[in-house]
């Protein structure tokens, strides 16, 4: 009743397979409902998030 496998069960992955996905994007961090309210310079904690984004994002599109 007993059968072994005489081949690999998963074919081997070469180098070349190996390193042809591109790197995946940093996740950004959780957002809460109080950041909406915090007091952060100017205005809040989630306005100062979206211009920080928005600037970074104007910046990886014009290089």
């Amino acid at each position: 009743m007993e059968q072994t496998l005489r081949t690999p069960f998963l074919p081997p992955v070469t180098k070349a397979e190996a390193g042809t996905k591109p790197k995946p994007k940093s996740a950004r961090s959780p957002l809460f409902i109080q950041d909406a309210v915090t007091p952060w310079a100017d205005g809040t904690l989630l306005l100062a998030l979206w211009r920080m984004q928005e600037a970074e994002s104007q910046d990886g599109a014009g290089s």
